[in-house]
């Protein structure tokens, strides 16, 4: 915590998923507290991105009655990771207990590298928390696991699903996974590899919440004809510590699924999150594999499918294309003329996750992307792609996911060609 001895206001970043280092600041005569700060910077990643990555902010400042305005001006935001995707990017600011937040004016200067987001401060409010997006703090996390725990069925007694530790992190925090359903297609969906896209964590919320429904049809049948496994947070250390994109050890986890050029294998001491969850895909087996993301620079939500694997094919791509067509008409902030593009067949990073396991199961995967900024497709200039947003589209992919209801269902348990919608 820090506060100059001229300015009462005091700036803090010592709290769950914190990150912001001040340097200097000031309270005006016409009452504009005005803050210099860097971002904190992660560990070195070795062999995959070597670099320190930085993009993730999270900070508040308190003892703001009587102040007017506040100038928050982030000086490194021109060396950051993505300083491309900063140009449109709005902050996310909340007042009181942090169950609301709201988009703020930002704007980023080229020349100097500097971010500023500028907040006005309601009558009243003794302090303001703000964020490069709304925050799912391990709190949160651990309700969102409690709560799946406590999901039963409408008698009030059978439990909706169970809760299982896959592995402690490297400071000890457990890596949960739950399971619903007792069907025998297997369905895989991780949230959050890279911490700081907590958008991937609200949408495992609003999806499990569905999933765990006693009242919900589609969410009874999905349960009846498939084994549905989700993995909310893959990185919870790095969420606690504030990071964007690795774990407490400077593992990009997205680059760790197997070893290849650069890339490493995950192992217990370096990524024993990826390395529990591998060993349990590898145990159980695989019929579809979403990976949940959010992308620093791109207004749109999509799915960037497997294209580049060495074993790429039609039905590969007819999967891709009917599983991207219900999720589109599922969701209409989703979209699929906007993505990056696809690989040559043999080109792919086999060390990122959904081309592992596409590749190595023969399964539809894909990594499933959302914006830090608003949607082209369905704006809503007043809070942008939001946290409950995501927890919609999670909601929506019930509608998506493959059972005998969807039509490619044979080709996923069967490897047969199927037809259009």
């Amino acid at each position: 915590m820090d506060a100059t001895p001229a300015c009462p206001v005091f700036f803090s970043t010592a709290f769950d998923g914190g990150n912001g280092e001040l340097t200097d600041a000031a309270l005006s005569d016409d009452a504009v507290y005005t803050a210099r700060l860097n971002m904190g910077k992660e560990p070195f990643t070795e062999g995959t991105d070597k670099r320190e990555h930085h993009q993730w902010f999270y900070f508040k400042a308190s003892n703001l009655s009587g102040v007017a305005r506040c100038v928050f001006k982030i000086v490194n935001a021109g060396s950051s990771s993505y300083p491309a995707a900063w140009p449109g990017t709005w902050a996310v600011a909340s007042f009181g207990g942090q169950e609301e937040w709201v988009r703020t004016p930002t704007t980023y200067d080229a020349e100097t590298g500097e971010l500023c987001v500028t907040v006005e401060i309601p009558p009243h409010q003794p302090h303001v928390y703000v964020a490069y997006f709304a925050p799912f703090t391990y709190e949160q996390h651990l309700a969102l696991i409690a709560d799946c725990a406590s999901a039963r069925a409408p008698d009030g007694t059978s439990p909706l699903c169970a809760v299982s530790t896959l592995a402690l992190t490297a400071q000890g925090r457990e890596v949960q996974m739950i399971t619903a359903g007792s069907g025998p297609l297997k369905l895989w969906f991780i949230a959050r590899q890279h911490p700081g896209e907590s958008m991937a964590e609200w949408w495992a919320k609003g999806f499990l919440e569905r999933l765990l429904s006693a009242d919900d049809d589609l969410a009874r049948l999905l349960r009846t004809q498939a084994t549905i496994r989700c993995v909310p947070n893959m990185c919870p250390d790095g969420a606690v510590l504030g990071h964007l994109r690795t774990n407490a050890c400077g593992a990009n986890l997205n680059r760790e699924w197997a070893p290849t050029g650069d890339y490493m294998a995950p192992t217990v001491e370096r990524s024993p999150e990826v390395h529990a969850v591998l060993a349990a895909v590898t145990a159980i087996g695989c019929d579809l594999f979403v990976d949940v993301h959010g992308d620093e620079e791109l207004p749109h939500i999509f799915f960037a499918g497997a294209q580049g694997i060495p074993g790429w094919n039609d039905r590969h791509a007819e999967l891709y294309r009917l599983f991207a067509t219900a999720q589109l008409k599922a969701c209409p902030a989703f979209q699929v003329e906007h993505g990056y593009g696809n690989e040559e067949i043999g080109e792919a990073n086999m060390a990122i996750c959904s081309d592992h396991m596409a590749d190595q199961f023969d399964c539809l995967a894909v990594t499933l992307e959302m914006p830090y900024k608003d949607t082209l497709e369905l704006r809503e200039p007043a809070q942008g792609w939001s946290a409950p947003r995501c927890e919609k589209l999670g909601a929506s992919m019930l509608e998506a996911v493959p059972t005998p209801a969807n039509i490619y269902v044979i080709a996923l348990r069967f490897n047969w060609a199927v037809a259009p919608f």
